[in-house]
């Protein structure tokens, strides 16, 4: 099968829940994630939507080899936060429809969808797994969902071995960065779209740019000169009278920096915190010198949820934002011209990268009956011919209507980024969160700001190596 043919549609459903999940429904302007905690900056998403990766090459998807098996009418189901059934509406959509008709049929089985509410998937899984009854078959979570809580508990199961009993090949069945984002204590916990596809980075008021007389910022990134630097001039020129250069929370423009300097706050596969590496130094500074500077209105950086509705107003010229941000502000935003460049690159790295956010996945509960069988009719469930010409295309042409733009979101998509401290937020999120404002309000070194935290970060990594299941 050609690797173009994959689970397109669980990409464009995805996008379009986690659209809804995270900007829609009265939410004013806050594109902050409902997971969040009201007393914390949050991560900016539940979830990034995958669908396809423009880098990605057509390539068999799995083996061509037929299954012959009966379940015994035994119902599979296949749960996750949104509604995740076909609605026969689209080509694609139709032939996934079809396909299960056939599937159940050839394999006597019926098949299940259930959507599970966003905040209690974990708690269900794990109470259905240690019951000894796995509510579902296959179930959707993030990565930090998973790992180290699920994994190390043992609640859901690796999948090397029933992926290659499916008959599937995981380099061309999964996208690399999915199996990168899902490996953990080196096994396969996950499996996604393929290619998959998201991006992050600046959105900006062109129409606002254009009437301050200002170079666009395309250009910067045309001619290489798109660097931190750069973005400070451009953030100070349009900070004038009752315009700003920046609208975003400092949590989250940390993240950003730290992405775009090719960084983290831990080493997951060393096992060490890099609170005190060069590069974290650096992005620690790069955030306290804008977060504390006058290029954003009065407020935004203390506050998770002004961010939005400060862009909105239109005396913003930029927004940090991730691509499920783009359809909502351009919504709210109605005429004003929206770009999309990278975020600016740091100093210690040698290209753009995007914050890939909280990457998420398909995995299999423990206690999962015959999970290569689950895995193989996944598998065929899904294999259907895309109906975008090129990786992402309903996406990038529904947030924008300037190939430019379209161009640079392609770019951004290019080389992304997780942060994996955020894995360990359950532990010391509050020392996180505490950091980043000893280095934003009270400005203070990052050397100062991290003294006390190294110890916390490196405990929380030692204790997590020493409790993994084997």
């Amino acid at each position: 099968m050609n690797g173009t043919r994959k689970t397109l549609l669980l990409g464009l459903t995805t996008a379009l829940a986690f659209s809804l999940t995270a900007c829609g429904g009265g939410n004013n302007g806050n594109d902050a994630s409902p997971s969040a905690s009201p007393s914390a900056s949050p991560s900016a998403s539940p979830s990034e939507s995958p669908s396809a990766s423009p880098s990605a090459s057509p390539s068999e998807s799995a083996s061509s080899e037929e299954l012959d098996f009966d379940l015994g009418g035994r119902t599979i189901t296949i749960a996750t936060w949104w509604d995740q059934a076909p609605k026969g509406d689209t080509e694609s959509s139709k032939q996934v429809v079809q396909n299960i008709a056939d599937l159940e049929k050839k394999y006597n089985f019926k098949l299940k969808f259930e959507n599970v509410a966003y905040d209690q998937i974990v708690e269900k899984t794990t109470s259905s797994v240690l019951a000894g009854q796995p509510f579902a078959d296959i179930v959707r979570f993030e990565q930090g969902m998973a790992y180290p809580g699920l994994v190390n508990k043992g609640i859901i199961q690796p999948i090397d071995d029933a992926l290659e009993a499916s008959g599937a090949d995981k380099t061309t069945f999964i996208d690399p960065f999915v199996i990168e984002t899902s490996t953990f204590n080196g096994k396969l916990y996950g499996w996604s779209d393929n290619p998959y596809f998201t991006y992050s980075g600046i959105l900006y008021n062109r129409t606002l740019l254009q009437k301050l007389g200002m170079k666009d910022l395309a250009d910067y990134v045309k001619d290489g000169t798109w660097t931190w630097d750069k973005f400070k001039e451009v953030a100070a020129q349009a900070t004038q009278g009752d315009t700003y250069g920046l609208a975003d929370y400092s949590s989250n423009f940390l993240d950003f920096a730290l992405t775009s300097n090719n960084t983290d706050l831990i080493d997951l596969a060393g096992n060490k915190q890099t609170l005190d590496d060069q590069k974290t130094v650096e992005a620690m500074q790069f955030t306290q010198e804008i977060m504390s500077s006058n290029y954003l209105p009065k407020g935004v950086a203390a506050d998770w949820q002004a961010a939005g509705p400060a862009f909105r107003k239109g005396n913003v010229l930029m927004y940090v934002g991730f691509n499920w941000q783009t359809v909502s502000v351009k919504q709210d935003m109605g005429d004003v011209d929206i770009g999309f460049v990278p975020f600016p690159k740091g100093p210690s790295a040698d290209q753009y990268y995007s914050n890939a956010g909280g990457p998420n996945f398909w995995t299999i509960p423990k206690g999962v009956k015959d999970p290569e069988k689950v895995l193989y009719l996944f598998r065929k469930i899904y294999d259907v011919p895309p109906e975008d010409e090129y990786p992402g295309q309903t996406s990038l042409e529904s947030s924008y209507t300037n190939q430019q733009d379209i161009d640079m979101a392609i770019e951004a998509s290019k080389n992304l980024k997780v942060l994996n401290y955020k894995l360990f937020m359950s532990i010391f999120s509050n020392d996180f969160y505490g950091m980043v404002d000893e280095l934003t309000k009270d400005k203070k070194s990052p050397a100062a700001a991290t003294e006390a935290r190294k110890s916390i970060f490196q405990k929380a990594l030692d204790d997590t190596a020493a409790a993994k299941v084997e």
